[in-house]
């Protein structure tokens, strides 16, 4: 706030009626205000204060305020007595806090003084703060100390002064790779720092200044530090600076600043903020004072701090609330220890301390149960695609955790609700959409919408209520009422659309907007609760995890909705590897997993989701060792009779006692593991059994048995293949042979070298050597399983467990190296006073008895062992149909992968056949699973199937398969044979490395099979050679024969191929398992078009749209030596676009087409009435209007143009006289719906190549394809005739030379690359290997600049096809920077029928603005439009007054309207078309003008030739016929001696313009090299 206090004036001059009524007004910064009148006084006293307010903006040196007091008027206007102006700069310095003004001299009007004086005193007593003001540290609030001193009384004499600045460290300078300098200004005097590093530079220099000044002088100097940037050259090198009065410093104690923060600021902005922080400090010394000691190292910038003018410190408070701690490491007591960290802001840091112990928590807290039991788990081993699985069969592994947190129950409801609302809205969206993609019928459309919005209706109306809920916060309520608003939004939409819709696709944009609202509305910002997070250990090592968000499988009391999307429900879930940099390509496990999660005081509402017996038990391990093939507890050591699963924890049965509401059910019993202990031939039903046979000679002996002949892969001794027995419920499918699919020699023997103190080899190769001691041969023999008959457990009959050593992996058959072995016993135990499955909740925290245990021991079980039971098991039969894929990615270096699909379910898995060279192949095959053994009830498994996984691989000959993606779809689960319901093939999509990847088409069916009964499971589908099974009918789509017409025009942009040019290509198209190829092109530099234009392709395709195979381009090629290597290919996924009726459409015929059916004559009278006040001609063919020179001269293109974008009052004439317009668009042609994308006779289609292993989204071009399509149903019965074919009358596919004229009239909001927010742009054009470079003529200062220019250029379509047209920033000394480009296909514009070459105007003029510039005439395009219509050709009647086309009768009026074809940007011309010429050059425009449409003109060609052009027809020339050779020329017509000036300074002029044009633009920037080098040169030395 500016406070000026208006006491008194004195002295004001008498008027002629007498004393006046001095009124006195303060103006400031256009803002003025009053005092009151004192009537009839010539010393007035006002005392009054007036208050400005600064609006946060402090005041600059520059600021003042006008002083004004005037005579009073009650009528009128009151008269200036006088004026002054007070320039507030002390104030603006923060040296004084007020500034008393005495005896102020005021003016008049006429700048002369008045002799009289006013007094009064100005403040800004709010916003303190100012240059060198000190901050004092503590509360806000505390006010800023003014820096002003009582200055001492020095002899107002010259005296000796030093004045020294340390300049020690910078803090927080701006900018990137900065190399800053501090230059520090005194006296007129500069010093400079050494050039240093960062943003953080440590100087600690000194310097000192020496002057012999008046102390009043001295002391009003300014000590200048200012900060520069070193590596800048530009305007922008100043970083910051401030200054300080050498006043102040003299008067602070010691005469001197130590190390004190100064905050840097621009100086032309102070309310930039700041640019960073020096630390200095300075002396100012007299006669006889001594320098203090520098003692003071203080490092707070906050509390030591000096601050330039204008700016002012603003307070802001940190708050952190603490509410608990996760993972916080457990210490041996329960002592609470402390955490201790930093929270920085600015230079402040504060530091915070929290005490934590095992079990602390802050309150509030919400007592949570967490139940989860495992299903399924299955690990993957990628290179060889198998899987290994845990089999846990009917009894799963159960864990449950209480835990503490906030309450906030009333968040996740509603999250938890809209997620319900929005995963329902999708699965309908879905299921809407592939509806409309297989044209269903209308009713199967409105019975899916009427679904679709009916629940979105109902759904809405179930958000939880937050009224009453503990723990609210304003960001509830805030939220809550956000959430209100948008759901009723869609609410009344929704209504909207069923009261009126009435078509359903129009309303799938609306649909999806609401579904995005609502991803959007489901985010929570004050979750507090943490995720569920699973590890999978090996030993103590963590392998993998997944999270899941509590949210997810949270109970709720509120509804049904408002519980966790996967509450109570079993999941799938994929696990990850920690740190993964592969981004999931790999999936380490998947896991299938049940969770609940929910209040301990709702934690019986558990009962409902619980399925089976949960059985709890102790269990400990009875140990032993066997010593002189004895076993006992001897040979144990360290380890103890009876111990925990790990062998390290020494336990005992009377240790363990019943948790808190259970007892003991029974005696502790022997209880061996049934699961984890299975053999390698578990899970499989079909198994190779093999041995390696084993010989050894001496270096080059003879070869012979071992002394172990038969071992495993490992080397351990087993049977030899006449002692193995097929195990029971097997059968062998062969004898013994030996493995050649591996590295062996021809009788499968690979060799090795054993070194000591080995006894086998490391290593082994195929190839025999000479120091080859050992040799082994791979003996394999398949067996089967038997369906339906049991296989014999061998099992000990006391329950041991044996292995070779403690810690390795255990087995049930004891073998000759086992020495130790163990067994497990276990206790059961029931809920004693809970009934229920929720009774497990209380099995936390029971231990076992803590006195009897060891002080020594590490690892104390918390919690019993809980298994679920499932006694239900059922046989399921699963059918898998894989049909094809599309869009995958490419891992060859051909372009292409050979694909196939692993597909698992459960721990089932099998692999379909292999397609070579193909990113979208068809497979057509049907796997089939058939005896899946599955655990739980069926219903609930039908309500959550598990889900079939497909992972697509690459096959490759040399090395390991890569991974292409990874795919998921839930089956359809059929309970009973009456289910008619039949899978449907869906699009899934296929992922890799968390980015799409494709798509597959697949559909799963999962039947419950009735025990001894497969009568009932569907048909076996037809088989495709001995195994492969295909896609049945009911499930593969149905096809159709369709015809495919490709128009092949050719090839544009190819890029090389390993190093080498594509120069002869050719064309194959790929479709649904057919193929057809162009002809080869033979030169490309000279034509890159397909000599044969047009192909046919006829194949069976599916009458589904989305089941539609796509179709693929590949380009070939064709090299010597016979090689034809794939150089580039593109997949078209939809045909929608190209579909047609071949009845109904005629074929599409170019612009330029070359077919001429016969001329047209129109004659029309003369005597017609006059368009556009122009004069009217007729000829031959067609009707012609020339604009008067009068017209001209009022009228421009500028003003057509102004005219067409609506600015009238720049084109009053052009208006007024109702000429036509321009259609001008807000952006490109090829955007505009009603120009097709300029795409209607051919699009372009871009070419891909090579393996595509970046992560790029978009993968690299190498070229494109010029060319459409026309799909359309041929008749299925051969006798009917074909459809005509759709592709005719095309122009010619040969090089033509165009001419192109660019018309660049203004940009719009370009980028600013200048430091002034502006740019300084030019044209930049090049089209094939021509360019032009506008350079000379940039536009400064700009970003909406209007070139206003025109450009010509010659080309050869369709080499040079494409335009680019990019603006650039003029920089005088750095390198020019590119501020956008454009680019446009010149040869989609020429072959367009749209006319998008030139545009066409709406009246035929031959001159003026509105001269007419197709080379074609009107009479011309519409007999071409005849032709596209599949009209008959227009014919004139009535004398040529009038026309008949398309059956409609026009008048001469309406010839001139060709508005639907109208566009103009660019000129583009035939040349064996272009009509003969001359371009006069008028002012600053080019305007070609037709010769032989005109009859008469003149032109003038500026300061060359003057001449008269005149045609005339053949009877003129009788009768004015031209001077001959041997005549006199200058006659009809004859010309005047042209006027000459009597001198001329050609001769002195010329030569500069020869230096100018010839050597100057050819070398100009070598003689500026020369200029600079020398410079340098001369600098150097």
């Amino acid at each position: 706030m500016l406070r000026v206090a208006v006491e008194s004036a004195a002295g004001l001059p008498k008027n002629k009626l007498g004393s006046p009524d001095p009124i006195a007004s303060v103006v400031f910064k256009d803002e003025k205000k009053k005092t009151k009148p004192v009537s009839s006084e010539l010393n007035p006293v006002w005392n009054e204060t007036l208050e400005f307010d600064l609006k946060g903006v402090p005041l600059d040196s520059s600021s003042y305020i006008d002083v004004i007091v005037k005579d009073y008027e009650t009528l009128g206007k009151d008269k200036l007595i006088g004026s002054a102006k007070v320039s507030l700069k002390d104030l603006a310095s923060s040296q004084v806090k007020s500034l008393p003004v005495k005896n102020l001299a005021l003016v008049d009007e006429n700048g002369k003084s008045i002799g009289v004086g006013a007094g009064g005193e100005e403040g800004d007593v709010t916003d303190g703060g100012g240059r060198g003001a000190v901050t004092s540290p503590g509360e806000p609030g505390h006010k800023i100390r003014s820096r002003t001193r009582k200055r001492h009384s020095l002899a107002n004499k010259p005296q000796d002064f030093q004045i020294r600045v340390r300049v020690i460290e910078g803090r927080q300078l701006p900018g990137n790779n900065i190399k800053p300098v501090v230059k520090v200004h005194v006296c007129g005097e500069t010093h400079r720092t050494r050039i240093r590093k960062g943003n953080n530079p440590y100087f600690d220099e000194i310097f000192f200044f020496n002057v012999n000044m008046l102390p009043s002088e001295l002391f009003d100097e300014v000590v200048s530090f200012r900060v520069y940037n070193s590596n800048s050259f530009r305007a922008d090198c100043l970083m910051g600076e401030f200054k300080l009065d050498i006043g102040y410093i003299y008067h602070e104690p010691a005469h001197c600043i130590m190390k004190k923060w100064i905050l840097l600021n621009d100086p032309d902005d102070s309310s930039s903020g700041a640019k960073g922080y020096l630390k200095v400090s300075m002396f100012v010394l007299g006669t006889g004072d001594e320098p203090p000691e520098q003692d003071n190292d203080k490092d707070d910038v906050e509390s030591n701090l000096l601050l330039p003018a204008g700016v002012a410190l603003r307070w802001v408070t940190l708050k952190l609330k603490v509410f608990r701690a996760e993972d916080v490491p457990q210490s041996i007591t329960v002592i609470p220890y402390a955490y201790v960290f930093q929270i920085q802001t600015a230079d402040k840091i504060n530091t915070i301390c929290i005490y934590s112990g095992v079990k602390k928590c802050w309150p509030p807290s919400w007592f949570l149960n967490f139940f989860a039991y495992l299903s399924h788990l299955k690990d993957s081993d990628h290179q060889t695609n198998n899987y290994y699985y845990l089999p846990w069969a009917d009894t799963k592994p159960v864990i449950a955790i209480t835990s503490f947190w906030e309450d906030i129950s009333h968040r996740l409801d509603s999250l938890n609700t809209i997620l319900y609302i929005s995963n329902r809205l999708q699965t309908n969206l879905s299921a809407l959409k592939s509806a409309v993609q297989s044209k269903a019928t209308d009713a199967r459309l409105v019975e899916i919408w009427l679904k679709l919005i009916n629940q979105l209706m109902e759904d809405i109306s179930r958000i939880p209520d937050m009224e009453g809920k503990p723990n609210l916060t304003a960001l509830d309520i805030q939220q809550k009422m956000l959430r209100d608003r948008a759901l009723e939004n869609i609410m009344k939409g929704a209504k909207h659309l069923f009261e009126e819709a009435t078509d359903v696709n129009k309303c799938l944009s609306i649909i999806e907007g609401w579904l995005d609202k609502l991803k959007q509305l489901a985010e929570e910002p004050q979750n507090s609760m943490p995720d569920v997070i699973i590890w999978m250990l090996r030993g103590e090592k963590r392998v993998a995890y997944t999270r899941i968000p509590a949210h997810q499988v949270l109970y709720s009391s509120y509804s049904e909705q408002a519980c966790g999307q996967y509450c109570g429900k079993t999941k799938t879930i994929f696990m990850k590897y920690p740190m993964d940099n592969k981004k999931g390509l790999k999936i380490p496990v998947q896991l299938r997993v049940n969770m609940w999660l929910g209040l301990a005081t709702e934690e019986k509402k558990f009962n409902h989701y619980a399925e089976g017996i949960f059985n709890v038990f102790a269990e400990l391990y009875e140990n032993q060792a066997q010593v002189l093939g004895k076993w006992g507890t001897t040979g144990l050591l360290s380890r103890s009779k009876f111990s925990d699963v790990t062998s390290k924890v020494k336990l005992k049965q009377e240790y363990f006692l019943p948790p808190v509401g259970w007892e003991w059910e029974g005696d502790w019993r022997v209880d061996p593991e049934k699961t984890l202990l299975t053999e390698a031939d578990a899970g499989h039903t079909e198994f190779v059994d093999e041995v390696y046979e084993n010989e050894t000679r001496l270096p080059g002996g003879e070869w012979k048995l071992a002394a172990e002949p038969y071992t495993d892969v490992n080397g351990e001794k087993v049977q030899g293949p006449t002692e193995i027995e097929c195990p029971p419920g097997w059968k062998w499918e062969d004898i013994w042979t030996f493995d050649d699919n591996r590295a062996v020699d021809e009788k499968g023997w690979e060799y090795g070298v054993t070194i000591p103190p080995d006894d086998k080899p490391k290593s082994w190769v195929a190839a025999e050597k000479m120091y080859h001691v050992h040799r082994r041969k791979r003996m394999i023999r398949p067996r089967k399983r038997i369906p339906g008959a049991k296989t014999a457990e061998a099992r000990d009959a006391e329950g041991w467990e044996y292995s070779s050593l403690i810690g390795l992996k255990f087995h049930r058959k004891q073998r000759s190296s086992d020495t130790f072995r163990r067994r497990r016993w276990r206790r059961k135990m029931t809920p004693a006073d809970r009934v229920g499955a929720s009774a497990i909740f209380k099995l936390e925290g029971a231990l076992v008895s803590m006195t009897e245990i060891s002080e020594t021991s590490f690892f104390v079980p918390e919690c019993p062992l809980s298994l679920l039971f499932l006694p239900e098991s059922n046989t399921y039969h699963l059918r898998v149909y894989v049909y094809q894929a599309r869009n995958l990615t490419a891992l060859d270096k051909d372009s292409f992968s050979d694909p196939y699909v692993h597909v698992s379910f459960l721990h089932h898995s099998q692999t379909t056949e292999t397609i070579r060279s193909t990113l979208n192949p068809t497979w057509d095959q049907t796997l089939i699973f058939k005896n899946v053994e599955i655990c739980g009830d069926p219903q609930s498994l039908a309500q959550n199937p598990p889900i079939v996984v497909m992972e697509i691989f690459d096959s490759d000959q040399v090395g390991k398969d890569e991974m292409l993606g990874r795919s998921t779809c839930v089956p359809i689960v059929k309970l009973t044979s009456g289910m008619d319901a039949s899978p449907k093939l869906l699009w899934e999509p296929v992922t890799h490395k968390n980015g799409p990847a494709g798509e597959i088409l697949v559909a799963a069916e999962l039947i419950l099979k009735t025990r001894g009964n497969d009568t009932e499971l569907p048909l076996i589908p037809p088989k495709r050679g001995e195994k492969l099974y295909m896609v049945p009918q009911g499930v593969r789509p149905v096809v159709q024969l369709t015809a495919i017409e490709v128009l092949a025009w050719g090839l544009r942009n190819v890029k090389t191929y390993q190093l080498a040019p594509v120069t002869s290509p050719s064309l194959v198209v790929e479709c649904g398992g057919e193929s057809v190829q162009t002809a080869v092109i033979k030169n490309m530099k000279k034509c890159p078009n397909f000599a044969g234009n047009v192909l046919l392709l006829k194949v069976l395709l599916p009458k589904e749209e989305m089941y539609t195979p796509p179709i693929v381009l590949k380009v070939i090629d064709h090299r010597p030596f016979g090689r034809k290597p794939v150089v580039g290919q593109c997949t078209i996924n939809f045909l929608e676009e190209f579909r047609c009726d071949p009845y109904a459409t005629v074929a599409e015929v170019a612009m330029s087409s070359k077919a001429s059916p016969r001329d047209l004559h129109v004659n029309i009278d003369d005597g017609r009435q006059h368009l556009l006040e122009a004069q009217l001609y007729h000829e031959d063919e067609t009707i012609y209007f020339v604009t008067t020179l009068q017209e001209k001269e009022t009228v421009d293109w500028w003003s057509k143009f102004y005219a067409s974008v609506g600015e009238s009052e720049r084109c009053r004439p052009y208006l007024d006289k109702g000429y036509d317009t321009l259609e001008v668009y807000d952006h490109e042609l090829e955007s505009a719906k009603e120009f097709m994308g300029l795409t209607d006779f051919c699009s372009t289609f871009k070419l891909q190549r090579g393996k595509n292993e970046s992560d790029d989204d978009d993968p690299a071009v190498v070229g494109e394809f010029k060319g459409s399509f026309k799909v359309y149903p041929l008749p299925d019965d051969p006798g009917v005739p074909p459809p005509p074919q759709q592709f005719r009358e095309l122009p010619d596919s040969v090089s033509q030379e165009c001419v192109v004229r660019i018309y660049v009239v203004q940009a719009i909001d370009l980028q600013p690359k200048d430091n002034n927010g502006k740019c300084d742009p030019y044209i930049k054009i090049s089209l094939g290997k021509k360019s032009i470079d506008d350079r000379d003529n940039y536009v400064p200062y700009t970003l909406n600049p209007v070139f206003g220019r025109m450009f010509e250029l010659t080309c050869f379509l369709p080499q040079d096809k494409d335009l680019k047209i990019a603006i650039y920033d003029f920089d005088l000394l750095s390198h020019d920077e590119k501020v956008g480009e454009t680019v446009i296909d010149l040869e989609n514009r020429l072959l367009s029928r749209f006319g998008s070459y030139c545009g066409l105007a709406q009246t035929y003029c031959i001159s003026g603005p509105n001269h007419w510039r197709d080379q074609l005439n009107p009479s011309k395009i519409l007999e071409q439009l005849a032709r596209w219509k599949g009209l008959s050709p227009p014919r004139s009647e009535d004398n040529g007054n009038t026309l008949t086309f398309g059956g409609r009768l026009y008048c001469l009026s309406d010839l001139g309207n060709f508005q639907s074809f109208l566009f103009f940007c660019t000129s583009l011309w035939w040349l064996d078309k272009l009509y003969c010429g001359i371009y006069c050059k008028l002012g600053k425009d080019l305007q070609p003008v037709l010769i032989h449409e005109s009859s008469y003109f003149i032109c003038w060609f500026q300061g060359k030739v003057e001449l008269t052009l005149e045609i005339v027809n053949e009877k003129e020339a009788d009768e004015k016929p031209a001077g001959k050779g041997r005549d006199e020329p200058n006659m009809n017509p004859k010309l005047d001696p042209p006027k000459r000036p009597d001198t001329s300074f050609f001769w002195f002029t010329n030569p500069f313009k020869t230096c100018r044009f010839i050597v100057w633009r050819r070398f100009k920037w070598l003689f500026i090299g020369l200029v600079v080098l020398i410079l340098v040169l001369l600098f150097i030395g």
